[in-house]
């Protein structure tokens, strides 16, 4: 489009055209609003965005700080609660995570401040020998042949009438069952034909007796914190009883570093897969990049549900670009505050995509020249062009301010940028 102001006819044609480019402009931004699809808001209250039928969602919150994604994970921690829906929280030293758990009354906390853990607490035989056996499996590279000194171990608790606590498999002592044996037999307890199906256990199994009492032995130190030291008294609680009782449970690890706890709790997280229980597992900030047992648990598709909490969900994953992938793929929601790492805010804005702008570009020139008579003109020019363009800017994610965040909902494609109320 173009014009000439030399003329009173110049001037009208001139004020037509303005008022028409800006008609135009004015559909054209419209248009490329619509395009972008982001809706804003001043404000949404977090029981909107996050509804009851919302406690089996898979979800990531990534960015902000601590009391701004805590104010999120409590919705959804009451929305399992009140679903009698269990969910298993991994921490590394969150005390206000816990106290959500424990002020509201979600569940039961475990860690060195309520020592209420055993780990095999609910598990049938077959499941501790899973265990034991597929924790750490390159470091005590335990044989299927250590079935046979667990099942005198485990069938010794029984006949004492006791339960197969974690506890009791830590202090038993496997290089003395024989001598057990021979004392339950002396004593009447057992039969000779027990104490000869028993010894004939042991004996088939005894090359393994030191890598188990070394696992155990090792397992200890690493979960003592935390382990009930009386289970019946205090009516400890596994993994997989919680998932077994529909209850919540959070689980203070210290550190993510501790490769053994992990692995055992992953463990019994397959056991609650393959049993085909339906539950949670949210993990709050745990590197989980080093841990293949925990990074395959997390993009595993099965019957359970991950929320992810992280400072920086790309950081955690190490850039590991395909691990990245996986996590968000599965993810329904994805609420994202501001992150300080440009890379990160890249990241995140590749993943929420692009749409088809209409860049306007304008030129303008003027001068004067002579056609029936000297005058100076000035020609206005617009051009119109499809540009594709983040539907969020790397520096939008980078700025936004406190409680302010972009929420993806990756079964609708709707996005919307809010205050979390």
């Amino acid at each position: 489009m173009s014009n000439n102001r030399d003329s009173g006819g110049g001037t009208f044609l001139w004020l037509v055209d303005t008022i028409g480019g800006h008609f135009r402009n004015k559909r054209i931004k419209k248009y490329n609003k619509q395009a972008r699809g982001v809706e804003e808001y001043q404000g949404i209250n977090v029981d909107v965005l996050f509804p009851p039928q919302t406690y089996r969602d898979s979800i990531i919150i990534s960015g902000g700080n601590q009391d701004e994604r805590l104010y999120i994970c409590q919705e959804l921690l009451g929305n399992a609660c009140n679903a009698n829906h269990p969910v298993i929280i991994l921490h590394t030293a969150n005390t206000e995570m816990e106290n959500i758990v424990a002020r509201n009354g979600f569940g039961t906390v475990a860690s060195s401040r309520n020592r209420t853990f055993d780990a095999f607490t609910s598990f049938e035989f077959n499941e501790i020998l899973q265990v034991v056996t597929d924790t750490c499996k390159s470091k005590y590279d335990i044989k299927p042949a250590a079935r046979y000194v667990l099942q005198v171990a485990y069938d010794l608790l029984i006949n004492r009438g006791r339960k197969p606590y974690f506890s009791a498999f830590a202090s038993c002592p496997y290089f003395q069952l024989s001598d057990h044996i021979t004392t339950r037999l002396g004593s009447g307890v057992i039969t000779q034909d027990v104490a000869d199906t028993l010894n004939s256990l042991l004996l088939t199994g005894q090359t393994e007796c030191p890598k188990i009492d070394s696992f155990f032995n090792d397992m200890k130190s690493q979960i003592d914190y935390m382990s009930a030291p009386d289970p019946a008294k205090v009516n400890a609680v596994s993994v997989l009883s919680a998932i077994k009782n529909k209850q919540i449970l959070c689980i203070d690890l210290i550190s993510s570093a501790n490769v053994m706890l992990v692995e055992l709790i992953v463990n019994s997280l397959i056991i609650a897969m393959n049993r085909g229980y339906d539950f949670s597992l949210m993990i709050d900030d745990i590197a989980f990049v080093n841990n293949d047992m925990l990074k395959n648990a997390i993009c595993q598709k099965s019957n359970h549900h991950t929320i992810i909490v992280s400072n920086d969900l790309y950081a955690l994953t190490g850039g590991k670009e395909d691990i990245f992938a996986s996590i968000i793929a599965e993810a329904a929601k994805t609420v994202l505050f501001a992150h300080s790492s440009g890379i990160s805010c890249e990241k995140w804005s590749k993943y929420v995509g692009e749409y088809e702008k209409i860049d306007v570009s304008y030129n303008n020139s003027s001068g004067w020249s002579q056609s029936s008579k000297w005058g100076f003109n000035t020609n206005h020019g617009q051009r119109e062009a499809l540009k594709r363009e983040p539907k969020v800017k790397p520096e939008q994610i980078n700025r936004l301010s406190q409680n302010e965040a972009f929420i993806y909902d990756q079964s609708t494609g709707s996005l919307i940028q809010t205050l979390i109320t």
